[in-house]
């Protein structure tokens, strides 16, 4: 077994912090914080870090809902971002499934997450090695919808916007 090389380890990461808040997100942003290059990426994470150390109970999950789920501009689905939610769509998931199951990741998503979620995504590109298909899911999936979620959060104190700010500037 191959040990995952740092780009992965940070998708595995992100993939924790860009899940549906379960628990204190401190530990999974060090890691991120401990191993992205860039300075922005870093100062992105130093503004989640912070504002996630003050939240109250439950007011991530709050945050999450409101910016990701009540917000359909920012939903956090790569296929609805590529696709829109039409047929084309529906076509994405399943050559998304097909590459997971090819390259033997579970497609089963903790908390039954359809494929395309965020989160999915990057635990898949966590999991994987370098290649093509890799790499054509990085930059002809992943980078136009963090864009296009980006362009959608204009709220600069949202710590999600920084989150997809870190990562989109790690990707770059």
């Amino acid at each position: 077994m191959t040990t995952p090389d740092r780009q992965q380890q940070l998708f595995t990461a992100f993939a924790e912090l860009l899940a549906y808040p379960a628990g204190d997100p401190s530990p999974a942003a060090r890691r991120c914080h401990g191993l992205v290059r860039d300075a922005g990426a870093a100062a992105e994470l130093d503004r989640f870090v912070a504002r996630a150390g003050q939240a109250r109970p439950h007011e991530l999950e709050e945050l999450y809902a409101s910016t990701f789920d009540l917000e359909p501009t920012c939903a956090p689905y790569v296929g609805h971002h590529l696709c829109g939610d039409g047929p084309q769509r529906g076509v994405f998931l399943s050559r998304l499934a097909d590459v997971y199951r090819q390259d033997g990741f579970d497609v089963v998503a903790p908390g039954g997450e359809l494929p395309d979620h965020l989160s999915v995504v990057l635990r898949y590109l966590g999991a994987v090695g370098s290649g093509p298909g890799r790499q054509a899911l990085l930059e002809d999936a992943l980078v136009p919808a963090l864009d296009k979620m980006l362009a959608s959060l204009d709220d600069p104190a949202n710590v999600y916007r920084s989150l997809l700010s870190a990562l989109r500037k790690e990707v770059a």
